[in-house]
């Protein structure tokens, strides 16, 4: 059976400093198609929105916006593969982030997300230590500025960087307490399809690439996603996740994550069909 996959970019307001990079691994990912005989076409945002029928079998999707999410969900329903799911993209907003990675059971840092234009308020904090460092991040979606993720200590230095937000029209934010540690990146597709974690401080312990392995899983399977990645700090004896994306750039790893992310779609095709 003959399949058609469209891939959609990000939209560049989205994709700070990488679009050229977040293009690379959807075009690799729609090459390693092609050469399975898949029938494939890359769509921007404005045209995938623009296009009153889509009949792809397989959708890549990296686009972010709320129209493209509704679009995109429309397609889904229509009977369409998505990589990733409308749904699982909305889930990697920050609001519904932490959420979700509590959900999972996996390691993270205690954080509360809160009003940037309202009084901070101890007991909205929860478990939050203001005495200890934090960092203050934009509650809606990932870093899109330098501002938008920034270091703090004590009450006065978060109601700063809160009305820093507030000015930018970001009306809520996520406190998350500092995990002191080493920060690695992590890149996944899901189904056993592919894991591999980038550390600059050389190869972590077998275990620790296991555990991390084993809670990213956890994680992608809880907030519905395909292809992901994300960062954990890891330290001595324990580490936790700070932060997970819906379909990275994959950059250091574009050529092994592509025929991951292929490989998958046509198994979850298979499956579906």
């Amino acid at each position: 059976m003959s399949y058609r996959a469209i891939g959609i970019y990000r939209e560049p307001e989205f994709s700070p400093g990488k679009v050229q990079a977040d293009a690379a691994i959807l075009d690799a990912s729609l090459a390693e198609l092609a050469r399975e005989g898949v029938e494939v076409e890359a769509l921007t945002p404005s045209q995938f929105l623009d296009r009153p029928e889509i009949g792809a079998d397989l959708v890549l999707a990296m686009c972010q916006s709320e129209a493209a999410l509704r679009r995109l969900a429309e397609v889904e329903r229509a009977g369409a593969v998505a990589i990733n799911s409308a749904l699982a993209i909305r889930n990697c907003y920050r609001d519904l982030l932490a959420p979700g990675l509590e959900r999972a059971g996996v390691p993270t840092p205690v954080g509360a997300l809160i009003r940037t234009d309202e009084r901070l308020d101890q007991r909205a904090l929860g478990g939050v230590d203001l005495d200890q460092p934090v960092f203050v991040k934009r509650g809606d979606l990932h870093a899109l500025g330098a501002d938008d993720v920034q270091r703090a200590v004590g009450r006065a230095d978060v109601e700063d960087k809160l009305r820093g937000l507030a000015r930018k029209g970001v009306r809520r934010a996520y406190v998350q307490q500092e995990y002191r540690g080493a920060v690695v990146k992590f890149y996944g597709v899901s189904g056993g399809s592919y894991f591999t974690v980038i550390s600059s401080d050389g190869e972590l312990p077998e275990i620790a690439m296991r555990e991390l392995s084993e809670a990213a899983h956890k994680a992608s399977a809880a907030l519905g996603l395909e292809a992901w990645g994300g960062d954990a700090v890891i330290n001595e004896d324990c580490f936790a996740i700070i932060d997970f994306n819906d379909w990275p750039s994959f950059s250091k790893v574009r050529h092994d994550a592509a025929r991951a992310i292929a490989r998958r779609g046509l198994s979850l095709l298979a499956r579906a069909r």
